[in-house]
């Protein structure tokens, strides 16, 4: 429908790469919410939400091609310009809807891990920021004309008006930034997540990896920040747009991928990355074996101060509580300020919900001894460890 040199094949790879990529770890999370898990939350229906947003985007661009997307404007009948820029101003509302679904999926995913208050202000701080400066850019983009279809009809010898580009340069970066921020904040709180639990630190690291994923869909912002720029330099929109509509496809491709894989813990857990029973193993025992004395009040209270719940373990695939039944051999008759010798062994671990403490003797909840008799005692405890 036009003549001359067009880059619209870029737009049909980009596009393939992107839905190809995000369905994929889409259904692998379906998989893993239906079959492992056996739940679906609110985080899950968003983010297919966002899918079928991203598929109506990526179809919307490919059929843009048809009417001269990629190719230069002198080589567009006005008819074909008028309606691909009708497509692309759709486009435009909905890659603004697109992007702000996601991020609402991702903080709403968040929220099911946070264990602190200030862990819920932060995720509630940054959703308030994207939907308010969602909603402004959004209705921005809808009225930058007057009357709105002028932007598609001023081809064909219409009358009205448009915002001049640099004004709508600037509203488009400090949207950019703010998307970019807001992917920051997500990609950093999933360190505060984690970074007092106990828990192997291979898989510390593990869970904050794939919970950080988000901060490369900032890069994309990032890099379709550049050409925003040059769109004010050119009146060869339809040529110099293709790299503005590819990375307008591949920043929600990123964030809807990198939200779905950071669901996908519960899928890997058999693999040699995140298999983590012998090492663990290892390291109980070597604990177990340095140990030369009963943990007092404060030390269990620490430990436990720190477990992460069942539902947070549940969500990113983890292992709960193991609990260690340890055995205490004490000889003589204890008080205050006896002596003792303990010798522990490990008799078996197992997976509880919750604290288990199973007393054979005489001890109290804080590790001392009342009314010992004379002679050699056994103190049979269930410890939990992570």
């Amino acid at each position: 429908m036009y003549t001359g040199v067009t880059r619209g094949s870029q737009v049909t790879g980009i596009a393939v790469m992107a839905l190809s990529l995000t369905w994929i770890s889409a259904l692998l999370r379906l998989h893993v919410r239906t079959r492992i898990l056996k739940f679906m939350g609110q985080e899950d229906w968003l983010m297919f939400a966002t899918m079928i947003l991203l598929t109506l985007l990526c179809s919307l661009f490919l059929s843009a091609k048809q009417y001269g997307l990629g190719a230069h404007m002198k080589n567009i009948p006005p008819t074909d310009k008028e309606t691909g820029f009708k497509v692309i101003f759709i486009c435009e509302l909905l890659y603004v809807v697109t992007t702000a679904v996601a991020k609402l999926s991702i903080g709403v995913y968040f929220l099911r891990l946070c264990s602190k208050k200030y862990q819920t202000r932060v995720v509630y701080l940054t959703l308030a920021v994207v939907m308010v400066f969602t909603t402004t850019y959004f209705f921005f983009l809808l009225f930058q004309c007057t009357p709105i279809n002028f932007l598609w009809t001023q081809f064909v010898n219409s009358q009205g008006s448009c915002l001049h580009s640099p004004i709508l340069a600037n509203v488009t970066y400090a949207h950019a930034a703010m998307s970019a921020i807001t992917d920051w904040s997500f990609g950093i709180l999933p360190i505060a997540f984690v970074w007092k639990m106990q828990m192997n630190p291979r898989t510390k690291f593990s869970v904050i990896l794939i919970l950080s994923l988000g901060f490369f869909a900032s890069s994309a912002t990032i890099v379709r920040i550049v050409y925003i720029r040059s769109l004010t330099q050119t009146r060869d929109y339809s040529w110099e747009a293709i790299n503005l509509v590819k990375w307008s496809m591949v920043e929600p491709g990123i964030a809807i991928t990198a939200a779905n894989i950071a669901t996908l813990r519960p899928l890997f857990n058999g693999s040699i990355f995140f298999a983590r029973k012998n090492a663990d193993k290892d390291e109980d025992d070597e604990s177990v074996l340095g140990q030369r004395k009963l943990p007092n009040r404060h030390d269990r209270d620490t430990v436990s101060a720190k477990h992460y719940s069942p539902e947070f373990a549940d969500m990113l695939g983890l292992s709960q509580a193991r609990s260690s039944v340890t055995t205490e051999i004490s000889a003589g008759t204890p008080n205050k300020t006896s002596a003792w010798f303990s010798l522990s062994r490990v008799l078996s671990r197992g997976r509880q919900k919750g604290d288990e403490m199973e007393l054979e003797g005489w001890t109290d909840h804080r590790g001392g001894v009342e009314d010992w008799p004379p002679g050699i005692h056994k103190t049979t405890v269930i410890t939990i460890n992570k």
